[in-house]
């Protein structure tokens, strides 16, 4: 817990940098509704998402979403009322402006203003291929030697990193999330296997569910996620002596 809670605030006393790169409608709703809170609700709220993150290390810890946690409830509560251009997906916003174009009385063409239509328009579309190859050139840089193999819509990514066998899987087959990815790690050395990591699981958040990639963005948004997997990879230095 004073691991996982030292990490999440040094993200918060960064004023979330790294989060606030992800290039995710989720990870937008989250620091909007977060930033919004008073500092008591702020500190109420973060230690429900340390103790969700708490779940990846051990599978028996009491999630707070099953307590029925106050905080965590409020939080759900607003992101099912709450809805917004900037919370739309890359995929969606094209969806909708293909939408409006073909039926201009429809309810989102009335909705969108011309500055939000310009605004899709300039979005240019990138390919789950594309993407693809931009994260195997990225992590053919960090594991060697790099083993690439598909399991239904997963690729999984593997090889070695500082001794310790890594295995990134990524789905880039979901209709509305272009990219989602998932870091295990066996450190033989301290006896440590860990499943399913990322950075916003780690922050507390549910998943990593990147969905506003286009071509604009692409190269750096996969060096960002380059650095996640460094990121957790070195998870198992970095926890307690105590943690097996």
């Amino acid at each position: 817990m004073n691991f996982l809670r030292a990490e999440f605030r040094r993200e918060q006393k960064s004023d979330f940098a790294l989060l606030r790169r992800i290039p995710s409608t989720g990870v937008r709703r989250f620091l909007d509704y977060f930033l919004a809170l008073n500092e008591l609700d702020k500190d109420t709220f973060s230690e429900a998402l340390v103790q969700i993150a708490l779940c990846l290390f051990f599978s028996n810890a009491p999630h707070p979403g099953k307590s029925g946690n106050a905080a965590l409830k409020r939080y759900i509560n607003e992101l099912s009322l709450t809805w917004d251009w900037k919370y739309q997906s890359v995929r969606t916003l094209r969806m909708i402006l293909a939408e409006a174009e073909e039926n201009p009385d429809s309810r989102f063409a009335r909705a969108m203003t011309p500055e939000i239509r310009k605004m899709i328009q300039a979005i240019k579309p990138v390919k789950s291929t594309d993407i693809r190859k931009v994260v195997k050139l990225a992590l053919s840089q960090l594991l060697v030697p790099l083993t690439i193999t598909q399991k239904w819509q997963e690729w999984h990514y593997e090889g070695l990193y500082h001794n310790r066998e890594i295995c990134i899987a990524i789905d880039c087959g979901s209709r509305f999330r272009q990219l989602d990815y998932k870091v295990s790690i066996l450190d033989k050395e301290r006896c440590i296997t860990l499943k399913d990591l990322n950075y916003e699981r780690i922050m507390g958040l549910s998943s990593a569910s990147w969905n506003c990639l286009e071509q604009s963005n692409l190269d750096q948004s996969i060096a960002l996620l380059k650095d996640f997997v460094i990121y957790c990879a070195e998870i198992p230095s970095r926890l307690p002596v105590e943690y097996k």
